[in-house]
């Protein structure tokens, strides 16, 4: 019984997170598609939807959760009893959780006290520190050193002293902050007469969804009324449904009664029964029906053009189709060789052969960049824009659309763009693998050398490797997004010239590689090959464990610079006016 409702919740909670991750995620990169447009071309950015509410009532909503997630924190970290063999573990996260509370919400006052200046002897006291940067190099420094202290004394009294002070002091101090972020904030709205609930611009994007949903439905005369209302849901439920073959997370393991306490040892231990795939459909032909089920969007596009009854619409669909059509080929074909070198159709086997041997990215590069570019030429954004480019067709395909139907072929272009990452990472980046975490724990070897290895209790590896599988996902979104800002819209001879002339011939070409390299593999076989391809993997993962470093030391320092603001002056009147002193701003008459 405790099994049955365990395999029920995950059900639940996966068919929830596959419904809400694509559509959430789409609304972020909305949010983030106009926020990237404002910061370049220097104009008001999408966060000026707001709720306004009384400040006592937001003071209450800021506190109350505070002292809840404080509580609970209490609660877990003193009342549940902790197994000997994670002590160490549960001491070394929370005493880093710890850490994060303090020079976070120390961070935040900061940031607070210089926009609206200091109103109390806290503020004062925070503003005297300096600079609020430096609470940043010193949180990071003292993730640094607590690391390095508990990997060094690990089996030492040195080291049982700091995983009873972690176990203590730890929660102690991670509840701390948080009730004393949550009562600041409250203190600090309470003196205001009305809040404004922004969410860093995220209510736009909701407005205007809520706004489509309300705006009247104009359909045309002398239109197929039909075909005309279901083309919106050929576009958009397609690339919605493509994601539940894409496994996000590696297999749960219960033991072997179901028992749930499992979910805190390792997996080696527990892994004696059936394991939970966190996938929402398990097909044998995964890729090919994502594929199948994606092709779909491309009857969605013509029959709106055509049942429009309007010219610049059907030449729309026509050239949409056409695209989506001819991109779909180059990249079905530059899939053919990671299947043959992985031998399945199952996405989840080929992320398990990624997590054993290397990321796809490693033998198939040139699959993953011409997969990438028909990707994004695929889902119709700039600079592939053709079937809606309004210099030529006022909005193509969806000009006889309003309202919520065009927002759903709107809306549709991120969903894919979602749902084509997240193939990508599944197909090339490792998926939800990262560099030496197998299901048991850490494990760092090169060659045959262990050089370090820490076990983990299962439900904490696949946490990281859902939110791994979320943040590859993210990275190759905003690569989507930031294309657009990149290069110009190509002419219509230009976009058919790539796609059939050179990623096409190219993709053939990678098939024909992979199928050399192979045999030649094959024909050399033997024990010392085995080793050293082996040993490529292990330096592959040692390699992106360098560049994750090295690009975490490089964005701190980026990200800490202070931001200076540089006019771009641009037109022959502009100049004048810098030259004369420049302009004396007034407020609108309008």
């Amino acid at each position: 019984m405790n099994e049955l409702v365990i395999r029920l919740a995950i059900a639940v909670g996966m068919a929830l997170f596959y419904a809400l991750f694509a559509m959430n995620l789409a609304v972020i990169l909305t949010w983030a598609d106009r926020r990237q447009g404002s910061m370049i071309q220097d104009r008001i950015g999408p966060n000026r939807a707001v709720i306004f509410m009384p400040g006592k009532v937001a003071a209450v909503g800021a506190l109350l959760p505070a002292l809840a997630v404080a509580g609970g924190v209490l609660a877990w970290a003193f009342q549940a009893e902790t197994d000997t063999d994670s002590r160490g573990l549960v001491a070394l996260v929370f005493s880093q959780l710890a850490i994060f509370a303090t020079w976070v919400t120390v961070l935040a006052v900061a940031g607070r006290i210089r926009v609206r200046g200091a109103r109390s002897s806290i503020d004062l006291f925070v503003r005297s520190l300096g600079d609020p940067r430096i609470f940043v190099w010193i949180g990071v420094g003292l993730h640094a050193t607590t690391l390095i202290a508990a990997v060094a004394t690990r089996g030492m009294s040195e080291g049982l002293l700091l995983e009873e002070i972690g176990l203590r002091s730890g929660p102690s101090v991670l509840a701390f902050w948080i009730a004393a972020g949550g009562l600041y904030a409250a203190s600090g709205l309470a003196r205001e007469e009305r809040v404004g609930l922004r969410l860093l611009g995220l209510l736009h994007p909701a407005a205007d969804g809520l706004k489509s949903i309300f705006k009247e439905d104009i359909v045309p005369a002398n239109v197929d009324r039909l075909v005309h209302g279901l083309a919106p849901l050929i576009s958009f439920f397609p690339a919605l449904i493509v994601m539940a073959v894409i496994p996000f997370g590696d297999k749960l393991c219960l033991g072997p009664n179901g028992e749930a306490a499992a979910l805190w040892a390792p997996a080696a231990q527990v892994c004696a029964g059936k394991p939970f795939g966190l996938q929402l459909v398990d097909l044998d032909m995964g890729l090919l029906f994502f594929f199948a089920m994606g092709g779909t969007g491309i009857i969605g596009a013509a029959l709106a053009g055509w049942a429009s009854n309007n010219k610049y619409s059907l030449m729309g669909g026509l050239r949409a189709a056409s695209q989506m059509i001819s991109y779909e080929v180059t990249m079905g074909l530059t899939l053919i060789g990671a299947i043959m070198i992985y031998g399945t159709l199952r996405i989840d086997l080929m992320v398990e052969w990624q997590a054993q041997n290397t990321w796809g990215i490693f033998v198939q590069p040139l699959a993953f960049i011409l997969f990438f570019t028909a990707a994004v030429a695929e889902s119709k954004r700039i600079p592939f824009d053709l079937p809606e480019g309004e210099s030529e067709l006022v909005a193509g395909y969806f000009t006889e659309y309003s309202g919520m139907k065009f927002a759903m072929f709107f809306f549709a272009e991120y969903v894919a763009i979602v749902t084509a990452s997240a193939l990508m990472v599944a197909m090339f980046l490792g998926g939800w693998s990262l560099p030496f975490v197998d299901r048991d724990g850490l494990r760092v070897v090169i060659g045959q050398t262990v050089w370090f290895e820490l076990a983990l209790p299962q439900l904490l590896v696949i946490l990281l490797g859902v939110g791994a599988f979320i943040a590859k996902t993210l990275v190759l979104c905003w690569l989507s997004l930031l294309i657009r800002w990149t290069l110009p819209r190509f002419r219509y001879d230009q976009l058919m010239n790539l796609g059939w002339r050179k990623l096409l011939p190219w993709s053939i070409v990678n098939i024909l590689v992979t199928a050399v390299v192979m045999t030649l593999l094959a024909n050399i076989g033997g024990e010392t090959t085995a080793k050293a391809l082996t040993l490529l993997g292990q330096l592959s993962e040692l390699l992106l464990s360098v560049l994750g470093l090295a690009a975490v030391f490089i964005a701190v320092p980026w990200l800490m610079k202070p931001v200076h603001h540089r006019r771009l002056i641009v037109t022959s009147s502009a100049k004048f006016a810098e030259m004369a002193g420049g302009t004396r701003l007034g407020d609108m008459g309008a």
